[in-house]
């Protein structure tokens, strides 16, 4: 089982930020609250100005 995490901006291609890999449920359960926790993190550490790292200009 896999889960990925889709970051889609207006005018950007869809991009993976995160993923999460289990063979059962139970693998899974423990794998995803990681996954989103770690995502949590990095948008809360994001830079104030609002920019977004690595965006192609409009």
């Amino acid at each position: 089982m896999k889960v990925e995490v889709l970051l889609r901006t207006e005018g950007q291609l869809a991009a993976v930020v995160g993923e999460a890999e289990g063979e059962t449920w139970p693998e899974m359960q423990t794998a995803l609250p990681a996954l989103l926790r770690g995502l949590a993190d990095t948008i809360e550490k994001r830079d104030e100005t609002g920019e977004v790292p690595d965006a192609a200009p409009h």
